[in-house]
């Protein structure tokens, strides 16, 4: 009777235990079965590179059967396949190629068969063999005995960690099987391409041999994992003992981990027997603990924070911790991709950068100091910050960024790179470029600052790029003077400014009246200019003002005045003049005449590029500077016309002797610089250390 109900009660338990170690094995079994689920849905980019496998086999098809033609061009030298047959098996495996994946699919219904026969596999307290209460407990009271002893305690823990390891890995073998089974699935199409000829067609073959012996693995995952199953239960029910009344809790354990040492090396002895099989499993164990040692570096990590406090006292020692084991540092760690960490190493680096990370997902920002830990550094030791956070951070380093909407940031050595976008909904592309590596760039840019005190040029373009070059908005009155000096450091005292449009400025300055242009929105002008910088390192194109000339007088009896009014004001005109013509002065230029008739035509060098014929250069009582070009007299006789007609005098056509002057040549005027959209721009150039 009391056989019967311990029976009964450990019945109960292995079945139970059974069922916990085949939901154990099932989470693995269950997903990566005989079906591709697992394989899409965890690594989506084979599905969708799947077409790529497919041309790039067509293709291969195509070399192959090429140069196979080729070699039978050489008769029985080159011992070539025969034309007719290559072409049909090429056409037929290319057919293969469009239908892998189905014909793969199918492939793998088969395998689905066996595999969830053994799945469907159920165990009851009749397929557990009992030893009866005597043997068990007498196995009990060994087990008992052997754990008084150091020497048998040590052994049993030491191979109940080797039963847990392997089991462990065999659940690697497990999950690398079956991404085996699942690279040449969606790899398929390389293999058929290899079908199409005698000469490659070994490797097609070897690759069926290997995806049948795959399957072969795969199916034998379940026969293996769900047979350690049941003798983890079946030492429960009876502890190691056998019904012959021999065996014990270690014979057991070392045949337990034979069984998983079998069951991963399964594979190799597949291959012994001649099969083509991928032999899986040799490194991730190690690798797994290789990982597991920053565990066991947690206690020099604390030593190291130790040593920060050991290594000074007061102020200077707690700035060194703060600036180390800072929560921000942390999270900058754990969003740059290389450089050099800015927090603590070790473990406690490693828990804080686990920490960091979790605090980046969900809205940390970075501080201007973290940022500029990347920002200030060259390239090659820098590392790079993107993403969100680089989005929600910047405007900590860049404070002209605050309130914008930014996307697209990346920070590195250095270089900086956003795409702002306005409440218009205009988009515009900002780079900025550190002023320690950079050169000035030569398109319109900005000279700002950044939270560590660096100066960075800003570069903007597209669309929205004009509210990185905003037109000040002065009205010309005198009170703003204080205004103009905030915004342009280098203009004249007394510079009265008035805002026409955008990116103009009506400006009079102790020099003249003049109009200056912002390089953002207009071409450098091929006039004379100079040019004028904004406080934030906007260039203004400053027109040079036009030449002023003396009031000459018209009519005759002014002669004597303008004589003596021009020598005044072109005094290194030596030759004496006659009479002024001044009547096309608004447009930069006037004439004198000399007493033999010629005459000469100044040009303000203002308004006007250098004549490309015979000229002189003169420079009046102002400074400013006018091109002379000499003309002479001419008489030109011309028809004399009554009511729109021809006068006549009889066969003859009446004419009149006309008075002029003829010049060699006339320069070309200056025009208004050319307005542009603001468009892609050229990076500059990094100064040469």
């Amino acid at each position: 009777m009391l056989d019967w109900i311990f029976e009964a009660i450990i019945d109960w338990v292995a079945r139970t235990v059974t069922s916990l170690m085949d939901a154990v094995s099932g989470l693995f079994l269950n997903a990566l079965g005989t079906d591709m689920t697992a394989m899409e849905e965890y690594f989506p980019f084979v599905s969708k590179a799947f077409n790529i496998m497919q041309y790039t086999a067509w293709a291969l098809l195509f070399l192959i059967l090429v140069w196979q033609l080729f070699k039978s061009f050489g008769g029985p030298i080159t011992e070539a396949e025969e034309p007719w047959g290559l072409v049909l098996r090429s056409g037929l495996f290319a057919l293969l190629i469009y239908f892998a994946k189905p014909i793969f699919l199918y492939v793998l219904d088969i395998a689905r068969a066996p595999y969830t026969a053994l799945m469907d596999v159920t165990m009851t307290g009749e397929d557990f063999s009992f030893a009866g209460i005597e043997a068990v407990l007498k196995n009990g009271l060994v087990q008992f005995v052997s754990n008084m002893s150091v020497v048998g305690a040590l052994l049993q823990i030491i191979l109940l960690i080797a039963l847990g390891w392997n089991y462990f890995k065999l659940l690697l073998e497990v999950v690398e099987r079956y991404v085996v089974v699942g690279i040449l699935c969606y790899t398929s199409p390389l293999a058929y391409s290899m079908g199409g000829s005698k000469a490659t067609g070994q490797v097609f073959k070897s690759w069926c041999r290997m995806v049948g012996s795959q399957l072969l693995l795969l199916v034998m995952n379940v026969w293996f994992l769900r047979a350690f199953n049941t003798s983890v239960a079946q030492y429960v029910v009876n502890g190691g003992a056998l019904s012959n009344g021999r065996g014990n809790v270690f014979l057991w354990l070392f045949c337990a981990i034979a069984f998983l040492k079998t069951a991963q090396r399964f594979d190799s002895y597949l291959a012994s027997i001649g099969l083509n099989v991928a032999q899986t499993g040799s490194g991730m164990g190690m690798e797994l603990l290789m990982a597991a040692r920053v565990v066991t570096g947690m206690g020099s990590g604390f030593r190291s924070a130790a040593g920060t406090f050991r290594r000074g006292s007061g102020a200077a020692a707690a700035g060194s911790f703060a600036d180390r084991f800072k929560g921000n540092s942390f999270v900058r760690d754990s969003v740059v991709q290389g450089g050099t960490r800015m927090g603590a190493g070790g473990s406690i680096g490693f828990v804080g950068r686990i920490f960091g990370g979790m605090a980046a997902r969900n809205g940390a920002k970075l501080t201007g100091n973290s940022i500029s830990s990347v920002a200030s550094r060259t390239p090659d030791v820098s590392g790079t910050i993107a993403g969100d956070i680089a989005d929600r951070s910047l405007a900590n380093y860049m404070p002209q960024m605050q309130g914008k909407a930014l996307s697209g940031t990346q920070i590195t050595g250095g270089h900086i790179s956003t795409t702002s976008t306005g409440a218009d909904g205009k988009a515009a592309s900002v780079e900025m470029f550190n002023a320690s590596q950079f050169e000035k760039p030569a398109g319109p840019h900005a000279l700002v600052t950044a939270s560590d005190g660096t100066q960075w040029y800003q570069m903007a373009s597209g669309a929205g790029a004009g509210e990185f070059y905003s037109t000040p908005n002065f009205t010309g009155s005198a009170d703003e003077a204080g205004q103009v000096a905030e915004t342009f450091p280098g203009a004249e005292a007394g510079t009265v400014l008035r805002s026409i449009g955008i990116g103009e400025i009506a400006a009079s300055t102790p020099e003249g009246e003049t109009m200056w242009y912002n390089s953002a929105y207009y071409d450098e002008p091929k006039a004379p200019h100079s040019v004028m910088q904004t406080a934030d390192g906007v260039d203004w194109y400053a027109m040079k003002p036009h030449a002023d000339t003396p009031s000459f007088e018209a009519g005759e009896s002014a002669a004597d005045y303008n004589q003596a009014l021009f020598q005044n004001f072109m005094p290194g005109y030596e030759q004496p003049i006659t009479n002024v013509d001044n009547s096309h002065i608004d447009s930069g230029h006037f004439e004198v005449r000399h007493e033999d008739g010629s005459g000469t035509r100044f040009y303000d060098a203002t308004q006007y590029q250098a004549p490309r014929g015979e000229y002189q250069t003169y420079e009046d009582s102002n400074g400013n500077s006018w091109y002379g070009i000499h003309g002479e007299a001419t008489v030109d006789r011309k028809p004399v016309y009554e009511n729109g007609q021809p006068v006549y005098d009889g066969d003859r056509l009446r004419t009149v002797n006309v008075p002029g002057m003829r010049y060699s040549n006339t320069p070309t005027a200056y025009g208004t610089p050319e307005a542009h959209e603001i468009g892609e721009q050229r990076a500059p150039n990094r100064r040469k250390t």
